[in-house]
């Protein structure tokens, strides 16, 4: 793509099967990352937790709950959770994995953290095993 957003021809163009094999791959990095947001989906329709929490931990946003209007804080089952003692990370700190490249940590689920990373999407990883194995720096 040109600056000004014309098609043009490039110096030294891939060949055609170079071509065919990276646009494979950004079709199946988007479609796991897809995949990542069914799964934060799902997980806001199975959680226990307070609704408004976590919708906000989605977008980044910090919040304490209970919030008092979500089904769940109304039958008493949102606690006012707290990332667990001791997290490795604050909540909104921009982290490292080996494999999936640089993220956002988005929450604590009980023994859990989510991350929103850059090119994979969320993955919920559990706490002890990010520790044990060191699987997460800070950006």
């Amino acid at each position: 793509m040109l600056p000004d957003g014309e098609v043009g021809v490039a110096a030294d163009p891939p060949t055609r099967h170079e071509a065919i094999a990276a646009a494979a791959a950004v079709e199946a990095n988007r479609r796991y990352f897809d995949r990542s947001r069914v799964d934060m989906m799902r997980g806001y329709v199975e959680t226990d937790a307070c609704r408004r929490a976590f919708v906000l931990s989605y977008f980044g946003e910090p919040f304490a709950p209970p919030c008092g209007n979500c089904d769940n804080c109304n039958a008493g089952r949102a606690a006012a959770a707290a990332a667990p003692a001791g997290v490795p990370f604050a909540v909104g700190a921009r982290v490292v994995h080996g494999e999936w490249g640089e993220g956002v940590v988005q929450r604590y689920d009980d023994a859990a953290i989510v991350v929103l990373f850059d090119d994979v999407g969320y993955k919920t990883l559990a706490l002890a095993v990010v520790v044990e194995r060191d699987l997460l720096r800070t950006a």
